[in-house]
């Protein structure tokens, strides 16, 4: 009697098609202006306050930048949005969770007024336990007539699978 028993597949083998993403741009967002009543906004929500995005007399006289500035974490913020954009293979995910990041720069000052989109790439995808994954994404934030990004960041993104059934 031949009783092999196969072993389960792994979450990532249960992923072929996101899989098959790894190291492929799947994304590139609309382009947002972020203006003074933006800026203020997000002061107003953050406690990132400083003249340096709030006052734009007092920005022009101390930094270089001419006015003010974007805030960092507002950028970084508006990744979530900018993700909307993404249509990635989820055939088997039950749901998705922020999971944070691994490593977050701010490059570049961005000046008020200036127009902002993000771009994603499948970093990478691994295992996380029975019936999860962990999806990297290499994003970025790019200021509309730079060169290079403003932001870049590895975002993570806990995937739950449906249990597998016998």
């Amino acid at each position: 009697m031949n009783d092999t028993h196969l072993p389960e597949p792994t979450p990532v083998e249960r992923l072929p098609d996101l899989a098959a993403l790894v190291g492929t741009e799947v994304g590139m967002s609309d382009w947002k202006l972020i203006d003074q009543t933006a800026i203020d906004g997000f002061a107003a929500i953050t406690g990132d306050d400083g003249p340096i995005h709030t006052d734009p007399v007092q920005a022009a006289e101390i930094a270089p930048f001419g006015g003010t500035i974007v805030q960092g974490f507002m950028m970084l913020s508006h990744l979530t949005g900018f993700a909307k954009t993404l249509h990635l293979p989820d055939k088997g995910v039950v749901f998705r969770l922020n999971y944070g990041f691994d490593r977050v720069r701010i490059i570049t000052p961005v000046p008020v007024d200036s127009r902002i989109r993000g771009r994603f790439t499948v970093a990478g995808l691994g295992n996380r336990g029975p019936n999860g994954a962990l999806l990297t994404l290499q994003a970025q934030v790019d200021v509309e007539g730079n060169d290079g990004p403003a932001v870049v960041a590895d975002w993570l993104a806990y995937l739950q699978l449906a249990e597998l059934t016998s």
